[in-house]
C-alpha cells in the first residue's frame, strides 16, 4: 500500500433526505482525485480483477466505498428495486466526495455488474463534478429483456434475491422466526428444488415472511429488478469492460457503441475479455485454457483504466478518442479497433441441410452452395424435462458454471437439433454480431428458441461460443404477447450476440436450437393453465428459411 495513504472507517455522507451512509476512504495523504464504488454487498467484501479500491489508492488516487442505503452500515430503508433512489444516492454521494479536503475535485464512479449499473444511473444524472465512468458487466431492463426474448434469468433473479434475503433478515430480527431461518437455509442449500416448482406461486421463496418484494410477480415475469438508463445522457469518458461469457456482454457493448455515437467527442473505451460475470477475470474459463495474456491481471486491466481517466484529465491528452481492446479467442490473442465490430467485416450466411434429430447433426453451408434438399427436422419439448443449463453465458451465483463447457450431451437429447459445416479447411474469424433466422411451426401456441452457435473441436467436444432466446409469442413485440396459431409458419430471428472466436482448420463451426435451457432460463409454462402439467411442444424447422448470419473478419486479420 502506499505508505502516505491512510484509511478511515465509517465514514459518513448525508444524501440530500438527511439519510447517512457510510463507507470506508483510503487517502493519500494529499488531495487527490476520488473513485467512488457503491454497493450493497458489503463495503468491505468488494473482490473484483477490474478495478479495486487498492489499485486506485497505489495509482495515486484515493478510493472511497461505500454501503447502498439500508445496506450493512448505512442507514435508511433498503428495498429490492428502488432504483430512482440509487440514481438520487449515487448524484449526492459524488457531490459529497468532490466538496472533502482530501478530494482535488476529480471524482470518478466505478463498479461491477450492480455496482457498475450504479456508475452508470448516478453518471446519467450529470453531477457536475463527475469526470469519468469505470463501469463493467452492465445493463438496462430493457437490453435484458430484448437479449432474452421476453423469457426470464431464472437462476439469475432466484439466487440474487436469495443472496439480499440473508442480509434482509440479518437486519430485520423481528422477521428472523425458526420458520424463516429455516426456509432461508434449506434455500441455500438447494436452489435447484425450489426453482423446479410448479406452478410458479408455489416456489418457496414466495414464503418467506414479510420479505420487501413481490416474489411470485417476478417469478411470473410481471415485473422487472433492472433499471432503465440511457448511454447518451453521459457526457463524460467511459470505460466499460466484459467478456464474451459474461451474462451481460451484448448489453455492454451497446452501452459503448451508443454512447460513442452520441458524444465523438468524449473518449470512449471497451475491453471485451474471454471472461464470465464473475469476479475473478481469469485466464481459464469453463474448460478451456486461454493463456495467460487472457486473463485481467496479465494485460493490467485495473492500471489501463486508472491510466485513461489520467490522460482525460490532462489539459491536451494524446488520447484516441475510441479503443476497443478484445481477445480473438480460438487464437487466443489480443486484438485492437477503434470500433466495434471492426469495420472491415462482412456479413456471411449459412443455409441449414435437413437431416438432424436423435443425436444427428445437419448441415450448414455457405448461402452460395445450394447442396442438399430443403426439409423438416421436428423435435418435441417436454417443459417439465428441460435441457438443463451447462456452460455459456451463465450467472455463478447458484450451482452453475459458466464458459466454454463441452454440449456433447446435449446434441445427443431427442429435443435438440443441431448443424455443423464440414470440418473447415481455412480458419474462419467470427468478429461481431451473430443472428440466427429460423422457420418453424408449432402444435402448440408457443415455446422458446434457444439456439447457441458452437465450435465442434476435431476431438469431438461441442463448446457454446455465443447464444440468443425468443419466447416466440414475444417474436414481433417484447410488449404484447402474440401466441403462434399451432400449425401455422413464422420467420424468427433470434439475436446471439456477439462475440470474437476463430473457428480453426479442422474445426467446424455449428449451431444448436432446442427450447430451453435451465435454470438459467425459465421454464415456459405460458402455455398451460397453472392447474396442470404443462403438455409437450413438437416444433418444426423448416430448413428453407433458416439462415444463420455471422460478422467474419476476412483477409489477413482472419489468419
Amino acid at each position: 500500500m502506499n505508505p502516505d495513504a491512510s484509511w478511515h472507517s465509517d465514514v459518513e455522507s448525508p444524501m440530500r433526505d438527511g439519510v447517512v451512509l457510510r463507507g470506508d476512504l483510503w487517502r493519500p495523504a494529499r488531495p487527490a482525485p476520488v473513485v467512488i464504488f457503491r454497493t450493497p454487498y458489503g463495503r468491505r467484501k468488494i473482490s473484483s480483477d477490474v478495478l479495486r479500491p487498492m489499485d486506485c489508492v497505489e495509482s495515486g488516487y484515493a478510493a472511497f466505498v461505500q454501503d447502498t442505503r439500508g445496506r450493512f452500515g448505512s442507514d435508511g430503508t433498503w428495498k429490492p428495486i428502488m432504483w430512482d433512489q440509487e440514481a438520487l444516492d449515487t448524484h449526492d454521494t459524488v457531490e459529497w466526495a468532490a466538496a472533502q479536503p482530501w478530494c482535488d475535485g476529480t471524482v470518478i464512479l466505478a463498479g461491477t455488474s450492480y455496482g457498475g449499473i450504479l456508475s452508470m444511473l448516478g453518471a446519467a444524472t450529470r453531477p457536475p463534478h463527475l469526470a469519468g465512468v469505470a463501469a463493467a458487466m452492465v445493463t438496462t431492463g430493457s437490453r435484458d429483456r430484448a437479449e432474452m426474448g421476453g423469457a426470464l434469468r431464472l437462476d439469475h433473479l432466484f439466487g440474487w434475491m436469495i443472496y439480499m434475503a440473508a442480509d434482509w433478515l440479518a437486519r430485520n430480527p423481528e422477521y428472523a422466526d425458526a420458520d424463516n431461518v429455516a426456509l432461508l437455509g434449506s434455500l441455500f442449500a438447494d436452489p435447484m428444488a425450489a426453482m423446479r416448482s410448479w406452478p410458479p406461486s408455489a416456489n418457496p421463496l414466495a414464503r418467506l415472511r414479510g420479505f420487501p418484494l413481490d416474489v411470485e410477480q417476478l417469478l411470473a415475469g410481471a415485473g422487472t429488478t433492472l433499471p432503465e438508463w440511457a448511454p447518451e445522457a453521459i457526457e463524460v469518458p467511459v470505460f466499460v469492460s466484459t467478456g464474451w461469457y459474461d451474462v451481460y456482454a451484448s448489453s455492454t457493448i451497446d452501452t459503448f457503441t451508443a454512447g460513442a455515437a452520441a458524444h465523438p467527442e468524449v473518449p470512449y473505451r471497451l475491453v471485451i475479455g474471454p471472461w464470465a460475470h464473475t469476479g475473478p477475470l481469469q485466464h481459464i474459463q469453463g474448460e478451456v485454457n486461454f493463456g495467460v495474456s487472457a486473463s485481467a491481471a496479465a494485460i493490467g486491466l485495473p492500471t489501463r483504466q486508472l491510466e485513461f481517466f489520467r490522460r482525460c484529465a490532462d489539459t491536451a491528452p494524446v488520447l484516441p478518442s475510441r479503443q476497443v481492446d478484445y481477445f480473438l479467442m480460438g487464437a487466443d490473442e489480443w486484438r485492437s479497433d477503434d470500433r466495434w465490430p471492426p469495420r472491415e467485416v462482412v456479413s456471411q450466411r449459412f443455409r441449414l441441410i435437413c437431416g438432424a434429430g436423435e443425436g444427428r447433426a445437419g448441415g450448414l453451408v455457405s448461402e452460395e452452395n445450394r447442396q442438399g434438399e430443403d426439409g423438416i427436422d421436428t423435435y418435441v419439448h417436454d417443459p417439465l424435462s428441460p435441457v438443463p443449463s451447462r456452460g455459456g453465458r451463465l450467472l455463478h451465483l447458484g450451482r452453475l458454471a459458466p464458459g466454454p463447457i463441452d454440449l456433447g450431451r446435449h446434441c445427443a437429447r431427442a429435443d435438440t437439433l443441431h448443424y455443423l459445416t464440414a470440418p473447415l479447411e481455412q480458419a474462419v474469424d467470427v468478429v461481431g454480431a451473430v443472428s440466427m433466422t429460423v422457420c418453424v411451426s408449432l402444435d402448440r401456441s408457443d415455446t422458446d428458441l434457444f439456439i447457441r452457435l458452437i465450435d465442434r473441436h476435431p476431438d469431438g467436444r461441442l463448446l457454446p461460443v455465443a447464444e440468443g432466446n425468443t419466447r416466440v409469442r414475444f417474436r414481433d413485440d417484447l410488449t404484447t404477447a402474440c401466441p403462434l396459431p399451432p400449425g401455422e409458419t413464422a420467420v424468427i430471428t433470434v439475436d446471439l450476440g456477439n462475440t470474437a472466436q476463430r473457428f480453426a482448420v479442422g474445426h467446424q463451426l455449428g449451431v444448436l436450437v432446442t427450447s430451453s435451457n435451465f435454470p438459467h432460463v425459465d421454464r415456459n409454462f405460458d402455455i398451460a393453465p397453472v392447474t396442470v402439467d404443462p403438455p409437450p411442444v413438437t416444433v418444426s424447422l423448416h430448413t428453407a428459411g433458416s439462415m444463420l448470419t455471422l460478422d467474419i473478419l476476412p483477409g489477413e486479420r482472419s489468419r
